[in-house]
């Protein structure tokens, strides 16, 4: 029998496989349709989503996690009672684990865009370049995989493993930012699924690392269910 380890890494594998092959599909036959779909969108729809775009910017998760790790650690300096002590350790390992999350599954995208060098939309429609050219430094030339619609699911798929009930706002961050990043022409719709990949396995091997480090910090919130 294949450990679960093993089992994992396969399901992955495979993961990988039908992503890449549906970006395939994408690109070959949906990809410069949705960009001219949403070339004609409603300027009130675009404006909404020039709104919802901003939900996936990484500062916003980083600074949540990296400000709630540095205030447990300044707080741990000074004497604590036991329980205030194991609180203060189990929301420090949170923010980390969430700062991470964004900044692993970010910096693997980055590393790609260069990688894959994809002409972003905008090419498309003023020099009709639709492609990829490999190892390239300029922004213009990096539409995949999405590095918003990777920080908007590694978002919140973090929250997910950390607060199970949180699940209908993550759905909405990831569905909506996702969404926003095609309807303002700043990436086609297979950029966004690489990015969302990259975020689920990323973040899930993270959170699978913290947990051998301290358990008791990712245990779905039921410690403090259990207190309240």
């Amino acid at each position: 029998m294949q450990n679960p380890e093993s089992r994992r890494g396969l399901q992955f594998t495979c993961g990988a496989i039908l992503v890449l092959l549906l970006c395939g599909f994408s690109y070959v036959y949906f990809d410069r349709l949705a960009i001219n779909y949403f070339l004609a969108a409603d300027p009130h729809v675009v404006n909404f989503f020039r709104y919802v775009t901003e939900l996936g910017d990484a500062l916003y998760p980083l600074l949540v996690g990296g400000l709630l790790y540095i205030f447990c650690r300044l707080r741990q300096r000074k004497t604590l009672s036991g329980a205030t002590a194991q609180v203060l350790e189990r929301w420090k390992q949170r923010g980390l684990f969430l700062f991470f999350a964004v900044a692993s599954s970010g910096l693997l995208v980055d590393l790609l865009k260069f990688l894959f060098g994809r002409a972003r939309p905008a090419k498309l429609l003023t020099e009709n370049l639709y492609g990829f050219s490999l190892f390239e430094l300029s922004s213009k030339m990096h539409s995949f995989p999405s590095g918003h619609s990777n920080t908007a699911v590694a978002t919140a798929l973090a929250l997910w493993y950390l607060w199970p009930k949180s699940w209908p706002i993550g759905l909405l961050l990831a569905g909506g930012v996702t969404l926003s990043r095609v309807v303002l022409l700043k990436h086609y719709p297979s950029d966004t699924l690489a990015g969302a990949y990259v975020a689920v396995v990323t973040t899930f091997y993270l959170y699978q690392s913290f947990c051998r480090r301290s358990s008791a910090a990712f245990n779905g919130g039921k410690n403090e269910t259990e207190s309240a």
